[in-house]
């Protein structure tokens, strides 16, 4: 791992981090792979995003996977990844929880990246949120995401006297999209 700075934010425990990113990739079937991860500015990762993507934004984590790269195998170096600590900080304060826990949370994230996984489609997007979901919990980090909205009904039965419709007070179904998503 490397910082920015010379050492991690106090508010971070970097031997945790990389006991984490250790079992991310051995849970992901990566055990005997390696990577790089550089933490950084927004400014840093905002250059970077132009510069490989041509998005010239920042963005909380940017990952490059060498999966593709590796004949016959895995790679000894599946890719590398920059996150954010300035994007990260902002995350974590909106969402209520420790620095700590959004770092792990964005590199989960990047690491389903390095190992193949896209959220380009909602399919996907729902694929990579359970294996994200798995990896942290195998740390110890639950309840992060919403659970899937169960289906409920946008209508209540039919009263007596034929008045119907979603009551007063009653749930509002969520809207499409409204889930938070980064990265």
């Amino acid at each position: 791992m490397r910082w920015a700075g010379a050492r991690p934010p106090a508010a971070l425990d970097a031997p945790a981090i990389a006991a984490a990113l250790r079992e991310f990739l051995i849970r992901l079937g990566h055990g005997r792979c390696g990577i790089t991860v550089l933490f950084a500015s927004d400014s840093a990762l905002q250059r970077l995003n132009a510069r490989h993507r041509g998005k010239p934004t920042a963005t909380d984590i940017l990952s490059w996977s060498y999966l593709d790269d590796a004949p016959g195998g895995s790679p000894r170096l599946l890719g590398e990844l920059a996150l954010s600590l300035d994007r990260a900080r902002a995350q974590a304060r909106a969402n209520g929880w420790p620095l700590q826990t959004e770092v792990l949370r964005l590199l989960a994230h990047g690491c389903a990246h390095l190992a193949g996984y896209d959220h380009a489609t909602a399919a996907q997007d729902r694929e990579m949120r359970r294996l994200e979901e798995r990896l942290l919990a195998r740390i110890g980090v639950r309840g992060l995401y919403p659970a899937a909205p169960a289906h409920r009904r946008t209508r209540s039965p039919r009263k007596p006297g034929g008045q119907g419709g979603r009551q007063e007070g009653s749930p509002t179904p969520p809207k499409p999209g409204a889930r938070r998503r980064s990265g």
